[in-house]
């Protein structure tokens, strides 16, 4: 199973996000923004890392993109409420692993969290 971080600043959100991963075996560690999410993946070594889009203090944009400087393989997930084509567009150029569009079935999610630790 994988090691994943979870980074929303929502924390019903992390709650559930962590808990459907903690079900399928997964080592879960969490961050409520986007500057602590980068904090703790420059010191640790995950397997996936799931965000969401829009944080404060480094949004998902940012954030995935001082993430691929420092570790170009890393994967991530983006999980959001606004797919704005900005967005989208920014993502996918930057090398994103998948993305899970809220309100999401559980099965949807982990369906694109597991193929992006497969991949």
């Amino acid at each position: 199973m994988g090691k994943i971080l979870v980074a929303d600043d929502q924390a019903s959100m992390r709650l559930i996000i962590t808990g459907m991963l903690q079900e399928k075996g997964h080592q879960v560690t969490t961050a409520e923004d986007g500057l602590q999410a980068f904090d703790l993946f420059k010191n640790g070594d995950f397997d996936l890392i799931v965000a969401d889009v829009n944080m404060p203090r480094l949004n998902g944009l940012e954030f995935l993109k001082k993430v691929k400087e420092l570790k170009p393989a890393a994967k991530v997930v983006f999980v959001t409420g606004m797919l704005e084509e900005t967005v989208r567009v920014g993502a996918e150029n930057l090398g994103l692993a998948g993305l899970v569009l809220k309100p999401f079935q559980k099965a949807d999610a982990l369906e694109v969290i597991e193929k992006a630790l497969a991949s």
